[in-house]
């Protein structure tokens, strides 16, 4: 297959400046989702959490910026990646639900908090009426996701698929990370957010932007993890955290370069996929998990 993804899709916010548990601070450093307003009516927003708004502003934007010949609606399915869900929104009803009891809890926070909320928005507001899924796979849920949007284009299940993630940051889980996962530790790392969407296609043209040449998924300890030799490593910034150094050994006893951002959140891989599209050369892309789980993608972008 030949994905064909979209340029200006992702986007993401470094959310180090919020202080563990000040919401004050936090909302000024959320994603800026206002241009939202340039692909649906803002009524039809109004009850729309964050984490569903930048879903649905990188689903429009993708939408936007793809061949019209490559997206029916009526044959495009959509999956939705994401590692955490609505946390803030989840948050949010469980405070109704302590302080209000089961009968006056909060509806529009218990429809928004569940995983496939956003994936279900993005058929409803855009029109798209092929298949719909939600994978959560905390960090290989991208991985996990592009596989499945193959396996539906190969069957020919649907001719495109519009395939997406979306991650949103809360007070509670920046006190979380800052307490408990050490995130930043000596290598500066801070938390981020934000979604990206790609719509991947069968089309036999050069697609505009690149494909996803391989996808794979396995564990390093038990197979082993080939990186191609006329590749470029871009290995996750969470990655750094969970590799041991056998791993890291690995990379240097093989003379294995590698690039990689600051930001770090479960579906990273995805926004990190998008940007690697402008490094102009074929990328090996691979995330570590924290048993030696790795998800890899080869990407080979379009030169023009």
């Amino acid at each position: 297959m030949e994905p064909v993804y979209s340029d200006g899709v992702s986007f993401r916010k470094d959310l180090s400046g919020s202080l563990p548990g000040i919401s004050d601070s936090l909302s000024h450093s959320m994603v800026d989702t206002s241009h939202l307003a340039d692909f649906l009516p803002k009524k039809s927003l109004r009850r729309i959490d964050h984490f569903s708004r930048m879903a649905l502003l990188a689903a429009g934007r993708a939408i936007k910026d793809t061949d019209p010949l490559l997206f029916s609606k009526d044959d495009t399915g959509i999956i939705l990646a994401t590692g955490f869900g609505a946390l803030k929104t989840t948050f949010a009803f469980l405070d109704s639900y302590i302080e209000k009891g089961d009968k006056l809890a909060s509806p529009t926070h218990f429809s928004n908090s569940v995983h496939n909320a956003a994936a279900a928005y993005i058929s409803i507001c855009y029109g798209i009426k092929g298949p719909n899924l939600t994978v959560s796979q905390f960090d290989m849920s991208f991985f996990s996701a592009l596989i499945t949007a193959g396996a539906w284009l190969e069957i020919e299940k649907t001719d495109a698929v519009l395939l997406g993630t979306s991650d949103a940051f809360c007070d509670v889980l920046g006190y979380c990370m800052d307490k408990f996962a050490g995130t930043k530790g000596k290598h500066g790392y801070s938390y981020g957010e934000g979604a990206a969407f790609f719509l991947l296609a069968r089309e036999e043209k050069k697609p505009e932007h690149g494909y996803f040449e391989d996808i794979s998924m396995g564990n390093y300890k038990h197979t082993g993890l080939d990186i191609p030799e006329d590749t470029l490593l871009v290995l996750s910034p969470s990655s750094i955290n969970t590799c041991n150094d056998e791993f890291m050994n690995y990379l240097k006893n093989t003379n294995k370069s590698f690039y990689r951002n600051h930001l770090i959140s479960p579906t990273d891989c995805s926004l990190d996929a998008f940007f690697s599209t402008k490094l102009k050369k074929k990328v090996c892309y691979v995330k570590i998990g924290q048993n030696g789980e790795y998800g890899k993608m080869i990407i080979t972008p379009v030169l023009k």
